[in-house]
Order: C-alpha cells, then structure tokens, then sequence
C-alpha cells in the first residue's frame, strides 16, 4: 500500500493507493494556507494517520510515502522553498518530518509538476512512450519531462521550467519579474487578460454577458465556454494564445526531440479550440522531421491527477 500527499495552495489530500494506480481511500480539506507550514503540516499528518485506521492498516502495511508539493524544493534533502502558493514557507524539511511521523518508511518529495508529469507518463496521456513533456495550462506554466523513460530534474531540479522561456522580449510581465515569458502570454490568467484588453470596439459581447456583465471579473474558463457557443471574438483569442503557446512548444520539440507533449487544464477544457493553434503554430516553428514524431494531445487523468501524482512517486 502507498500513501500519497498532494499539497496545494487552497486544498490538500491525502490517499491510499496501489502501484498500478487504483485509489483505494482519499480525505481532502483546505490547507489554509495562512496557519503556515508547521500547522499545515501536522494537519496532513494526523489526516494521513486517520486514514490509515479507517482502512484498518498501520505505518507498517506502507510500502512508501509520496508527497506532491509546489516548487521550488530539493529532492535530495526534502526541504521546500518559498512555494508563490505557500506563503510563509522557507526551508521547510517536509521529507524529514513525514520520515518522523512514519518512521521506517521511505518518503520521496517532489515538485507537484513533475509529479503530475509521472502520473500522466504512468496512467494517463504519455502511456508508451519514453521521451515526452507534460505542461499545466491553468494558473501558470509549469512542466516536468520524462527523457528516455526516466523523470529530468535537472542540476538542482530546476528543470521543466517551460512557462518561463522568452516569447516576447517587450510582452508582457510575467510574476517571475521577465517581460514576454510564455506564462505571461498563454496561462489562465493571460487568456482573461488578453480578452479584457480586446473587449473595445464591441466584441466580446457575448463574452461579457457569461460573466454577469461585469468584464473586470472576466476569466479564462468565461473565454472557453463562450468560445464552445461559437462566439468568434473568445475563438480568436484562443487562436492568438494557442500560437503562443505552439511556438513555446516547437522550441521544446527543437531541444528535446520528444515523442509527446501532454498538456493540461487550459487545453483539456478547451479542446481542439485551443489545440489546432497549438498545432498550427508548432507545423509553422519547428522542423517538420522534429514535429513529425511528436504528437501534441490533451491530458487525460483530470480530477484523479494530483492524486496519481503522489501515488507515482512511491511507486516509481
């Protein structure tokens, strides 16, 4: 049996699962982020306990712990720094107090990307191959890369920093403090921007009534599901992320040379609305012998995702 913890900045879980992915028990409340890590922590760590005796198990029926955190962290030490979600966190040894709390049982700490990267590869839209990239599209651009059948950190596991790459040198600030990263041009937030900067001159009517006639509080998902109706002003907007986004992704193709890039949320929700710019634009960047071996395809693990996520790790 392994247990898996997934922290997030609004929610946290705990689960059972086993190996081959099937979840046996879960339990998720608020992280409340702002009682900070200490308190955080000793919550997930009591919640984990409870589930183990809901399941009639103890810490000795564990093959493994895998914990799924925002980043930055150092997984050969276990300690997280300074998550943009987790305020209040510097130097947290997450992995040394887990270890205390389970003695006896081995825990691995990952960046939540990187994570998810896993679970996609193991369960999801990466089965079968050995090279592939797997980006979020919600909030930010994160990533994590599976190369020759193995998970990439990088030198001091900063690798799969994708959302961060230069699009635009003049484009927009991005909250890494760079103008024109492809975070500041193709996330959630960047589709409610570029929307809100476009509405003048009439369009986005449309738009505007989904979000209760009020364009400040316009959002991505409003831009989506607009876009769905047929409205061709959320359409466009798409179309203009999407290219963002494929020339991002025809640079990755360049480097990596991988057989699939996966890619989440936004692109999920989207569909082919979002992806044919995506494939367009990479037809139109990359070489055609690179594209040609990479296909470019929606994630499929949804709502079970960050749960596989922690799973994976013990398993892996």
């Amino acid at each position: 049996m392994i247990l898996g913890v997934d922290i997030g900045g609004t929610k946290s879980a705990a689960v059972l699962g086993r190996a081959d992915g099937t979840i046996i028990a879960r339990r998720e409340e608020p992280t409340e982020a702002q009682t900070g890590p200490q308190a955080i922590l000793a919550r997930l760590i009591a919640l984990a306990r409870e589930l183990l005796k809901q399941q009639d198990l103890s810490p000795r029926d564990l093959s493994g712990i895998g914990i799924s955190c925002g980043g930055p962290l150092d997984t050969k030490t276990g300690i997280v720094y300074r998550p943009p979600n987790l305020p209040d966190w510097d130097a947290v040894p997450v992995r040394a107090l887990f270890e205390e709390a389970f003695p006896g049982v081995r825990v691995v700490l990952e960046n939540d990307a990187n994570a998810t990267a896993l679970a996609e590869w193991r369960y999801g839209a990466g089965r079968g191959t050995q090279s592939m990239a797997f980006l979020t599209m919600g909030t930010g651009i994160g990533g994590g890369l599976i190369l020759d059948g193995r998970l990439y950190r990088g030198a001091n596991d900063l690798a799969g920093e994708v959302g961060h790459q230069t699009i635009l040198i003049h484009g927009p600030l991005c909250k890494c403090g760079k103008r024109g990263c492809l975070e500041a041009l193709a996330s959630g937030p960047a589709v409610a921007r570029l929307a809100q900067e476009s509405l003048h001159y009439g369009r986005g009517k449309r738009l505007v009534e989904i979000a209760g006639g009020k364009p400040a509080q316009i959002t991505a998902k409003h831009v989506i599901d607009a876009a769905k109706e047929g409205d061709a002003f959320c359409q466009n907007v798409l179309s203009e992320v999407g290219t963002y986004m494929g020339i991002g992704l025809a640079n990755l193709i360049q480097i990596l040379n991988p057989e699939r890039i996966v890619l989440g949320t936004l692109a999920v929700h989207a569909g082919d609305l979002l992806l044919e710019p995506i494939r367009k634009a990479v037809a139109e960047y990359a070489w055609e012998r690179s594209r040609s071996v990479c296909s470019i395809v929606a994630a499929e693990l949804g709502d079970r995702a960050q749960d596989l996520a922690a799973i994976v790790l013990a398993a892996e």
